[in-house]
C-alpha cells in the first residue's frame, strides 16, 4: 500500500495520528519530517511496511494539500540544499575514482534535464518531484561516469 494512502486510511480512523500530523505540520517541514519514523512504526504495527523516504514525501505532500497555510506546506530551501548536497557527494566518490583522461571526456550534459526538472520542483513547492528529479540527476551523472569509465576515455 501506498504511503500516502496508508496515511489518509490512518487519519480518517484515528483523531490522536490527525492531530499529532497537525501539530507536525503547524510546527515546521522539520519536525514533520523528522517524526516520519513515529507514522512508519504505526503503519508497520498495522501491518504497512513504508519506507522512510516514501513516509516523508507523503507527509509533504499531505501538508501541502490539506493543510496549505501551515509552515510544513512551504518550499523547504534547508531541505532541498541538503537533498541536494548528498547527491554531489554521492557523485564526488565516483568522480573521483575516475582517471584525469576520463575526466577531460566526461559530457555530463545528460544532467541538464534534471536541472530543469528540480529548479520546476522547486518553483511548483513539489518535494517528491524535486526528489526524483535530483535522483535522476545523480544517476545520470553516474551513468556518464561509468560510461567514460568503461570506454577508458575513448570519446
Amino acid at each position: 500500500m501506498k504511503a500516502r494512502t496508508a496515511l489518509l486510511e490512518l487519519f480518517k480512523e484515528s483523531h490522536e495520528w490527525r492531530s499529532f500530523f497537525r501539530s507536525c505540520c503547524e510546527s515546521s517541514s522539520i519536525r514533520l519530517r523528522s517524526q516520519a519514523w513515529e507514522f512508519c512504526d504505526e503503519l508497520e504495527d498495522r501491518g504497512q511496511k513504508v519506507r522512510a523516504k516514501e513516509m516523508e514525501d507523503a507527509l509533504l505532500g499531505l501538508a501541502r494539500e490539506l493543510l496549505p497555510d501551515v509552515p510544513a506546506a512551504r518550499w523547504d530551501e534547508k531541505w532541498a540544499h541538503d537533498l541536494s548536497k548528498d547527491a554531489l557527494a554521492c557523485l564526488a566518490r565516483v568522480y573521483a575514482e575516475v582517471s584525469t583522461a576520463d575526466r577531460e571526456a566526461l559530457d555530463l550534459s545528460a544532467q541538464e534535464v534534471w536541472d530543469e526538472r528540480m529548479q520546476a520542483a522547486g518553483l511548483a513547492n513539489d518535494p517528491v518531484a524535486f526528489r526524483a528529479a535530483l535522483d535522476g540527476w545523480m544517476r545520470a551523472g553516474i551513468e556518464a561516469i561509468e560510461q567514460v569509465r568503461t570506454k577508458g576515455g575513448a570519446a
